[in-house]
């Protein structure tokens, strides 16, 4: 006798609260404008950290690689050319590139400036990082100059506090030639400046070449460790997985956020408190609905009560008031989406919200939208919307026709 359709029909004049009103309450607008904004804000702050994440990964992957070999304990990975090669050699890894890594004094003798760095050493005949020639400033990302002698280039804001002493020499002092009489110390002549996309490395980072840090840090012989980028069509995973296949147990292999775990966390962190607090916006939102379909139950207990008199059963009773709250929700999350795609291409392309100015080099807020946040959020938003019409759907379907036609 009953059918959905009908169920449907019912909800619809209950959302317009009077069977004479063409347009839907007052109320009902409310309920839909609350879940629009709750998911128009999901929307949004997800493309915004999707697109922050994206832009930090990126950055560090230009200075760190996605993964790194490196050794267990205090030992060395072995600086041996033939090992290199057979990193190489297996299909998931595109680049891998030996480093030697550590803590220094640089100083301008001419100019009586100084500061500490973190000088890198990388082999002198291949790119200091993916797509140098973009990131770098001003001079030459060769690591030797006219000369033939051994180059430094510097993180932007470390060049800065030497004046971009382009062509000058730098002196480095290691922890070790502090206490060694200068044996560990190291000389080499700016070249170049490069600006990664994070502060902390262009303010910190050096890079040389690989004889030279190995005079530095491991005249022993040895690598800091091995920075390993995955072939094209492979992921980090695989490429991570197929390393520890290969390495011995003397070494290791970690992802760039193994290697930065305060970094890691702290995006992890913001990421989990931004969205416990949309999805509370987006819980708040709910709670009005179930007041407006709860409303909608008291105004129509005599309805209710002549449906159940003439044969309407408690689920379609029930069924009325969730398709209430199923139009509320799914209206109010189309709606959302639309408001929140239309607010994540105005942050991508105009300047209305900007990064500070560190990062200058970068126009516009980093936005990426993902077609998976985007359901995600949807789906949310209906789900809350019907949980929280059934507590009042279910309410209404007890009712007890008898007694309310008594009164």
């Amino acid at each position: 006798m009953f059918t959905d359709s009908v169920s449907w029909r019912i909800a619809w004049r209950c959302l317009r609260r009077h069977p004479a009103r063409k347009r839907i309450a007052f109320s009902t607008v409310v309920s839909i404008a609350g879940v629009t904004l709750g998911v128009a804000a999901l929307v949004v702050v997800m493309g915004v950290l999707d697109g922050l994440e994206h832009f930090i990964t990126e950055s560090v992957i230009n200075v760190d690689a996605s993964l790194a070999v490196m050794p267990r304990g205090a030992g060395v990975v072995p600086d041996d050319p033939g090992f290199t090669e057979a990193l190489l050699a297996l299909p998931q890894v595109g680049v891998a590139i030996p480093y030697i890594q550590g803590e220094a004094i640089a100083r301008h003798p001419g100019r009586n400036l100084e500061a500490g760095c973190i000088v890198r050493g990388v082999p002198s005949d291949i790119p200091l990082m993916p797509g140098i020639d973009t990131l770098l400033v001003w001079g030459s990302s060769s690591l030797t100059d006219s000369q033939g002698r051994p180059g430094v280039i510097m993180g932007l804001y470390l060049a800065e506090e030497f004046m971009h002493s382009s062509g000058d020499t730098i002196v480095f002092f290691t922890p070790r030639s502090l206490f060694s009489g200068g044996a560990g110390g190291a000389r080499a002549v700016m070249v170049g400046a490069v600006e990664t996309g994070l502060p902390a490395n262009d303010r910190n980072l050096a890079w040389v070449p690989l004889s030279l840090a190995s005079r530095m840090f491991l005249p022993s012989g040895g690598l800091s460790g091995i920075q390993v980028s995955p072939a094209e069509g492979f992921s980090e995973d695989e490429t991570r997985y197929a390393l520890e296949e290969f390495l011995p147990d003397s070494l290791k292999v970690l992802t760039w956020k193994q290697r930065n775990p305060a970094l890691a966390a702290s995006m992890k962190l913001e990421r989990m408190g931004s969205m416990a607090a949309l999805l509370l916006i987006t819980l708040v939102a709910t709670f009005n609905i179930m007041g407006t379909v709860a409303r909608s139950v008291v105004e129509r207990r005599r309805d209710i009560a002549v449906l159940r008199a003439i044969g309407g059963s408690e689920k379609l009773i029930s069924r009325i008031f969730l398709w209430e709250g199923a139009f509320v929700g799914i209206t109010g999350a189309l709606l959302g989406v639309a408001l929140g795609l239309l607010g994540c291409h105005i942050l991508a392309s105009t300047g209305i919200v900007s990064l500070p100015d560190v990062y200058s080099f970068h126009d516009n807020l980093p936005v990426r939208v993902s077609p998976g946040n985007v359901i995600a959020a949807c789906a949310a938003a209906v789900l809350m919307s019907l949980l929280s019409a059934m507590i009042p759907a279910g309410r209404a379907a007890s009712l007890d026709p008898a007694t309310v036609l008594r009164k």
